[in-house]
């Protein structure tokens, strides 16, 4: 082992940030100085050691996880030069999101400018998309950090630990999952074991507005900026409280992370006829921008809505994911076909944690499924949920079915295991004991997860995915909820409990739903 103490001075050697000494050209060292704002842009520095190569590419992402079309982050770079010590070495930009470095060898230094994707979160133009995957620098020293905007990687080096340090002014606070090594009021320092690592972890830098919650093992915070100067923190911590504890005792009590963040961004709208929002699901957090008139009501509706589905991730993909998450490629990435279910399987938990805890009816939750059921009739039938997560970029007028048809076939799932199992087992156990096989460092073969779930619960269970996932045979939507003694009328969009359903119907309910 060796302590870097030339970049990191002292204090960090202190702190014990070990670093493998056999790999100094293998790691990334980035400056950042927030105090130092120039024409919307910050500065970036790269040191780099003991490189001996004689030719890099130096890259920003195309896209990021969680979204599912291109961004190209490198559009945002300018005034890129990579230095040998005083000498400027050659550059030549290969496309918006990649840089070739020629005569490498001994480079010692990368410097870029970053432009920021939005000011004030407002109305989304019509070409402006994934604004939360994107940064925002202001003059009033708010800073909306994805770390995909500010820092790149070189092909190959995606695995390389990163250091990033951060400047700023000593009032700021820096909310994020990612924990902070710095003693120091005027600097941050993170650590991430590769890049995959620090694209995972967008970062908030405000005035503190901040509450913490403890959900288990597991410390939540809350951070907010609102361009009010209102303190909404605490608030927004008090009315997802129950929510976040009732999420853990629907995944078995322990969670799977032993930290989460909400980041949340909110500006004024001085129109009261209209709100707008965005949030990005990451591994322990959640970037949240909402534009809205200022109602403090209205911001905690959102977020619990928000709060609901994303905090659910922390099962999938985050402990249950294939090898083209775990192995993402930032300029050309592969889609795992199992987005029904990182998506799906996550919404679905969403419904069917309120009603089975208790926090709403069944009658609610049938009003959930009749409004998806009715939804996904606007979305092409004959597109299965495999090929739509293969070409959830290609189809992004189609994607949006995710959520309702994926939803719904994670129902019938449930219901499936349910009477199969004899109410002993269902999707929610079925997604512990996937995490519990995998987690969030191992990954599943993408073409093999279908077999994995029919080895663990029902080889007959292979054909139901063959048929509604795999296949576009229409969902059995009719036959699987009457069997639970649903009555459905007008072809899904009017669903009761049924008055005269039999003893088993009405087991199988309860089984289901956790109530009759």
């Amino acid at each position: 082992m060796i302590f870097l103490t030339s970049l990191f001075g002292p204090a960090c050697s202190q702190k014990g940030l070990l670093l493998d000494p056999t790999g100094l050209s293998r790691q990334y060292f980035y400056e950042v100085d927030l105090n130092t704002l120039r024409k919307d842009r910050l500065s970036v520095r790269l040191t780099l050691f003991g490189v001996r190569a004689e030719e890099l590419v130096f890259n920003f992402p195309r896209t990021v996880p969680g979204i599912y079309g291109a961004v190209d982050f490198g559009k945002y770079i300018t005034d890129f030069h990579a230095m040998a010590g005083k000498e400027e070495l050659p550059v030549e930009r290969l496309s918006v999101n990649s840089w070739r470095i020629g005569n490498a060898a001994g480079l010692t230094e990368i410097r870029y400018d970053v432009d920021d994707g939005w000011e004030d979160y407002a109305s989304p133009g019509s070409n402006q998309y994934y604004l939360s995957a994107e940064s925002s620098f202001t003059a009033n020293r708010v800073f909306v950090i994805n770390n995909n905007c500010l820092f790149g990687y070189f092909s190959g080096g995606e695995e390389w630990p990163v250091y990033v340090s951060f400047t700023k002014p000593e009032d700021l606070f820096a909310a994020t999952s990612l924990p902070n090594r710095s003693a120091q009021p005027d600097k941050d320092e993170f650590l991430a074991k590769n890049y995959r690592e620090l694209v995972d972890h967008p970062i908030l830098f405000a005035k503190p507005d901040t509450a913490w919650l403890d959900i288990g093992n597991t410390k939540v915070l809350v951070a907010c900026y609102t361009d009010t100067g209102y303190r909404l923190a605490e608030r927004v911590a008090t009315h997802i409280r129950t929510l976040l504890e009732n999420q853990r005792a629907y995944m078995g009590d322990t969670l799977p992370v032993d930290r989460y963040s909400f980041l949340i961004y909110y500006s004024v709208n001085e129109r009261t006829d209209q709100s707008f929002g965005e949030g990005l699901e990451h591994n322990t957090s959640t970037l949240c921008l909402f534009n809205a008139a200022w109602q403090a009501d209205l911001l905690e509706h959102y977020i619990y809505n928000l709060a609901s589905h994303e905090f659910f991730h922390v099962l999938t993909p985050l402990n249950v994911h294939s090898e083209e998450i775990g192995r993402y490629d930032f300029l050309t990435p592969k889609m795992s076909q199992h987005l029904w279910m990182y998506e799906g399987m996550t919404e679905y938990a969403t419904m069917h944690m309120k009603v089975w805890q208790g926090l709403g009816s069944a009658k609610e939750f049938l009003d959930e499924v009749e409004s998806k059921w009715w939804d996904m009739g606007r979305f092409d039938a004959g597109l299965s949920l495999t090929d739509l997560s293969r070409q959830a970029m290609e189809k992004q007028d189609q994607y949006y079915n995710v959520y309702l048809k994926g939803a719904l076939v994670c129902m019938c799932l449930d219901i499936r295991l349910r009477e199969w199992s004899k109410g002993k087992y269902g999707t929610r156990d079925l997604m512990r004991d996937l995490a519990a096989r995998y987690g969030k460092d191992r990954a599943f073969q993408d073409d093999a997860l279908f077999e994995v779930i029919a080895s663990m619960t029902f080889p007959d269970i292979r054909r139901f995915f063959s048929d509604y996932v795999e296949g576009v045979k229409p969902l059995p939507l009719k036959e699987y909820l009457e069997r639970a003694g649903i009555e459905v009328r007008n072809g899904g969009r009017n669903l009761r409990l049924s008055k005269s359903a039999t003893p088993e119907q009405l087991q199988l309910r309860k089984w289901w739903l956790g109530q009759e």
